[in-house]
């Protein structure tokens, strides 16, 4: 309305001006050339509405936040035209509020902008900060959330070994009693080897062994070990035993059974079928003479003329009970058999010729000059060596 009754004034201004230089001319002015100019009432229209949009002005409020909710303080929020003019820009204070004033009505951008968090548009409508609706549109409350990530690790390493050959596989073994290969025996006076354990085929620092492990054997063709052979492995121990002042009687400590698989001149590759224990490094190859396991005889009466002495058991074993293996002085020679009874017993040391039952026992294995024999029942603790007790063997 005042720029309207500017103009108004003006054209009354003119129009006096006019007239008064007509009349200083001396000539006569029609009485419609003093009337003032107005303008047709559609542009008056127009010019108060260009007027009232000039100076109409609104502002933009609100409050950024994280994705927590908490408020985010130093976003830079700036505002601009839908065609990219920059109207102005604020930071927000430590409640996360912001306010831009002075905006042109209309359509605008507010673009936010913080380090560590991804940037964020939004359009608003700048309304007329006079207009009772503007008021009441609220405030914005704009979400800031961290940028996706996406990072490249790249490794360098150095090649994977290649694998290692295949395990070879044993071929079956012959039937037999298990019992006959893992029991201890009297050592030979001459012990037959064809070969020592020297460790695991792909582990030099390994020194014990166990079922289905591949093993390096010093020996080969020269010492007479073939392929698909099988051995039994046994390592010496001493008893307690002498045979005279300076002799001691060894034991002979079986730790399972192998098969050769490959075979060089000196050195083979050997693969553990079972193992009755820990097989080590050192343990010697012996000859493997497969026993039929066969059941126990029938029950007889004990020989006590024909008894044998209980010298020793396996390495660590001083004395017998039910289910240790014991080796005594009675062998082929003295016609022991494997599955023979035999009746444990102890003589007197008061004079008493009646010995004393304290326990069975039956025959796993039988070599020349001993056997070992299995305890199947005791009474007492089985005492053995010179002063020990004795093994009778029971006729049927």
């Amino acid at each position: 309305m005042h720029r309207l009754e500017a103009r108004v004034t003006v054209l009354l201004v003119v129009a006096q001006i006019a007239l008064g230089t007509c009349l200083s001319a001396g000539g006569q002015v029609p009485v419609e050339a003093a009337r003032p100019v107005v303008s047709h009432p559609a542009e008056l229209a127009s010019i108060s509405t260009a007027a009232s949009n000039e100076s109409a002005r609104g502002d933009v409020r609100g409050t950024t936040v994280d994705a927590s909710g908490g408020v985010l303080p130093g976003v830079t929020v700036t505002v601009a035209t839908r065609d990219g003019r920059d109207l102005g820009s604020v930071v927000t204070g430590v409640d996360g509020a912001f306010v831009v004033s002075e905006l042109p009505i209309g359509p605008a951008v507010l673009s936010f902008h913080l380090s560590g968090f991804a940037d964020a548009r939004v359009d608003v409508d700048v309304r007329d900060a006079r207009d009772d609706a503007a008021s009441r549109q609220g405030v914005i409350r704009q979400r800031l959330d961290l940028p996706a990530m996406a990072e490249r690790v790249t490794v360098r390493a150095d090649p994977l070994p290649p694998p290692p050959p295949p395990r070879p596989v044993a071929a079956p073994v012959p039937e037999h009693d298990q019992a006959s290969v893992c029991s201890p025996a009297r050592a030979e006076a001459t012990v037959q080897t064809f070969g020592t354990i020297r460790s695991r085929r792909d582990d030099e620092t390994k020194v014990l062994f166990a079922a289905g492990e591949a093993l390096l054997v010093e020996g080969g063709t020269t010492t007479g070990l073939a392929v698909g052979q099988n051995y039994v492995v046994r390592r010496q121990y001493p008893t307690a035993l002498r045979a005279g002042r300076q002799v001691v009687v060894m034991g002979e400590h079986s730790a399972g059974l192998l098969q050769i698989v490959e075979v060089e001149p000196d050195v083979a590759t050997a693969v553990v079928v079972y193992a009755c224990d820990e097989i080590m490094r050192g343990d010697y190859l012996a000859p493997f003479a497969p026993e039929v396991a066969r059941a126990p005889e029938p029950a007889g009466t004990p020989v006590f003329e024909q008894a044998a002495r209980l010298l020793f058991a396996d390495a660590g074993q001083p004395i017998g009970v039910p289910g240790r293996m014991v080796i005594v002085d009675r062998g082929a020679r003295q016609d022991a058999r494997v599955g023979q009874r035999l009746t444990i017993f102890r003589r007197s040391r008061f004079g008493d010729r009646r010995p004393i039952v304290v326990g069975d026992a039956v025959v796993v294995a039988v070599r020349d000059a001993s056997s070992t024999v299995r305890i199947e029942r005791a009474t007492d603790a089985i005492f053995l060596g010179e002063q020990g007790d004795w093994a009778a063997p029971q006729a049927r």
